[in-house]
């Protein structure tokens, strides 16, 4: 029955992670590309279909990360970078569709433009990480939680 209980955790820790670190990242990613659209002086609508589209987007983008966490160290290192190369050319394409705003913006506009750009391509590299983090600390949370308790495995054998 315990190799029950790490399958199940080999299964659902990436897939918790991914949704987690996805949702976080791509909450952060929504409130940049807002701040992109104020530095500019745009419409500031946030529309709810948006805000899910690009939530779900990072949750799906995070599992390569995810999976590939407790892998070799190759292994691990190319998903993460799977995950930072997708979502970062995915999030590319999109600005491209606003590069016409950020050429026309004033040269007082720049410094805040700049700024948020290069902090959204460091949460797209720390997207990958951040999902390899939490499978790993999801994956080890029960064995932990039983020796922090000091009780043996309570699960039938």
């Amino acid at each position: 029955m315990r190799e029950r209980g790490l399958t199940g955790r080999a299964i659902w820790a990436p897939l918790a992670a991914a949704a987690l670190s996805g949702l976080v990242i791509g909450a952060l990613a929504r409130l940049l590309m807002r701040g992109v659209v104020l530095a500019v002086g745009g419409l500031t609508g946030m529309s709810l279909a948006g805000t899910v589209a690009i939530l779900v987007a990072f949750v799906v983008l995070a599992l390569p990360a995810a999976v590939t966490a407790t892998a070799r160290p190759a292994i691990m290192h190319a998903g993460r970078w799977v995950t930072a190369v997708i979502t970062g050319l995915m999030a590319a394409r999109t600005g491209l569709a606003d590069a016409k705003i950020i050429v026309l913006a004033d040269d007082s506009q720049l410094t805040p433009i700049t700024v948020l750009v290069i902090a959204f391509a460091a949460i797209v590299v720390a997207h990958g990480r951040v999902a390899q983090y939490l499978t790993r600390r999801f994956r080890a949370l029960p064995a932990a939680r039983a020796e922090a308790l000091g009780a043996p495995d309570a699960r039938p054998a």
